[in-house]
């Protein structure tokens, strides 16, 4: 192959740099127009860069979310791994998957731009020891399996703060869970990261408001919310200082795991950030980890107390495949 994309579709790159191009090409004009709505967002978000981003006034809770994240990798993947990132943005788990030692990455993201950008960062890469894959689609809508490059199980999948979107509707998870099941290896692991739903609709039905946040984040579901929590469908806007405004949904959890059962997946670990900083963070390795990336300790200031509240948003997650 001569390594140019010829379409926006999915292509291969080795540690060689050399791509290969597949056969199937991404098809923009069947997408829901939900999912048309978040790939523009995250299409016309610019880069900043490393340097501009150690200017965000959420520095810590970045570097914060970014710490829980290597927890989850660290804990799960292993070395050679073949690793499914869905949902994986401009490939901010990049070097996180290198410090893994996995054998290959499969990227997949219905955002072209930023998956090019990922791209990109893996040539970047001072240590490529792992091949990769990257597919533009979406993986809510369209079935994953049959543009992969090669038929070797997958052993983990990640899905790093995007499941929400997909519960949009049950069409959506279930597409996504199949996608997630299909090739992933038995006892392999399904890990991710999402917002907390039983404890923004606790705010909400405590508080009698549609609305609440604090100066780096709000949730707010409209004036004309009803306090009735759907299993699908939940929207609300989100907005968290220097990031993508974007229409989420709240993921009921007793339907996700029921459903996720039927894709032969048994949650094995859920935990609140908070939840997860109390129990990692008494780990050797995990708290030097916490140190060395300037979530606590050194010269700048500790997280605000408001970027702690915003933390509390989210739980980390791990199913098997029995």
């Amino acid at each position: 192959m001569d390594g140019r994309k010829r379409n926006r579709g999915s292509y291969e790159t080795g540690p060689n740099g050399r791509q290969a191009q597949h056969r199937h090409s991404r098809q923009d004009n069947n997408r829901p127009a939900g999912s048309h709505l978040i790939a523009k967002h995250y299409n016309e978000r610019p880069e900043v860069g490393v340097e501009k981003r150690k200017e965000s006034k959420i520095i810590r809770l970045r570097s914060f979310n970014n710490w829980v994240k290597s927890v989850m990798i660290q804990r799960y993947v292993r070395q050679r791994d073949t690793v499914l990132d869905m949902g994986c943005g401009k490939g901010g788990d990049l070097n996180k998957m290198a410090k893994a030692r996995i054998g290959h990455l499969i990227g997949a993201d219905v955002a072209h731009v930023s998956l090019e950008q990922m791209q990109e960062r893996y040539q970047g890469l001072r240590h490529k020891t792992f091949t990769a894959e990257f597919h533009a689609l979406d993986c809510f809508v369209d079935h994953l399996t049959p543009r992969l490059l090669s038929d070797r199980p997958i052993d983990v999948v990640s899905m790093q703060f995007s499941l929400h979107y997909a519960f949009e509707s049950e069409t959506k998870v279930r597409c996504m869970l199949d996608n997630i099941s299909s090739r992933l290896r038995r006892g392999g692991h399904f890990i991710g990261t999402t917002p907390d739903a039983y404890w923004i609709a606790k705010r909400l039905k405590t508080h009698r408001v549609t609305r609440f946040g604090n100066s780096v984040y709000s949730i707010d579901f409209g004036d004309d919310f009803d306090y009735r929590f759907r299993k699908f469908g939940c929207k609300y806007m989100f907005h968290l200082e220097d990031a993508v405004d974007c229409p989420e949904f709240l993921v009921h959890w007793p339907t996700f795991t029921q459903l996720a059962s039927e894709y032969g997946l048994k949650l094995q670990f859920k935990q609140n950030f908070h939840e997860l900083f109390a129990s990692a963070s008494q780990e050797k390795d995990f708290n030097y980890l916490l140190r060395r990336i300037g979530v606590i300790g050194g010269d700048a200031p500790e997280m605000s107390a408001d970027e702690w509240e915003a933390a509390r948003v989210y739980v980390a997650f791990a199913f098997v495949k029995e």
